[in-house]
């Protein structure tokens, strides 16, 4: 992580980013403006595809340490938002901000409206209220979901997968009393950085692999205490940057 170039920035300045590393011109009367510091480092990309984890951000890559991202990420950045749950992350990815469709844009409608082709796979209730009209595929488990993203992921634009299996597997360990979220969340992501290695693996060349993290659906009780406590308390959402 040393040599990991880390970049603050704003949440809603990615949909610009997104589409200025396609080579189209985001509408900045609406949105705002790319992250040029990113935009510096990575061209000539012909490809973007997007793995979403929920409960996911620089606490848990550098407490964790999920093996490939540790070892592959080139760029991070550290994601200021008011709202880093993952509706609300969503949200700002898909419109710039908090607002829907400010003045009609929608960072999918738009890249597709530009002769680019986007690919979803998520929960079905979140392509409903997100997809805009795109190409979207509903699947309710992480397994499902990444099974899908070797199939498309060489064949759009833009390609955006959700991992989210936390929310469902600790309602029903909360039941059975089995793990912790602590441990469940470590488990998860250790499982999903090797998914996301096939991924790699398996992509072409002059692609962009982004992973963004979330809080989540909703606040979690953790049961970390002293500074551990304070560091997970104080984590903010990231998205960080692999070139093939």
């Amino acid at each position: 992580m040393s040599e990991l170039q880390t970049i603050k920035c704003y949440l809603n300045q990615l949909p610009a980013t997104f589409l200025k590393l396609l080579n189209i011109e985001p509408p900045l009367d609406i949105i705002p403006a790319p992250v040029k510091d990113l935009l510096d480092i990575y061209q000539g990309i012909n490809r973007i595809t997007i793995n979403m984890i929920d409960n996911f951000g620089l606490f848990e890559i550098t407490y964790l340490k999920p093996e490939f991202m540790i070892t592959k990420s080139q760029v991070m950045l550290l994601l200021s938002t008011k709202n880093p749950y993952t509706l609300g992350v969503f949200h700002q990815l898909m419109f710039g901000g908090f607002e829907t469709e400010p003045k009609g844009f929608h960072f999918l409608k738009y890249l597709n409206k530009k002769g680019k082709k986007s690919c979803l796979i998520m929960r079905k209730k979140d392509l409903e209220r997100y997809d805009g009209g795109t190409l979207s595929i509903a699947k309710n488990s992480d397994m499902e979901t990444w099974v899908e993203s070797a199939k498309i992921i060489n064949n759009y634009d833009l390609s955006w997968m959700h991992y989210l299996d936390f929310e469902n597997l600790h309602k029903t360990q909360q039941k059975l009393m089995q793990r912790t979220p602590e441990e469940l969340i470590q488990k998860l992501l250790i499982r999903t950085d090797k998914w996301i290695l096939g991924n790699f693996k398996q992509l072409r060349n002059n692609s962009l692999m982004v992973i963004i993290g979330t809080h989540g659906r909703a606040k979690m009780d953790f049961k970390y205490s002293g500074k551990i406590a304070q560091w997970r308390e104080a984590s903010v959402p990231i998205a960080i940057f692999i070139k093939k």
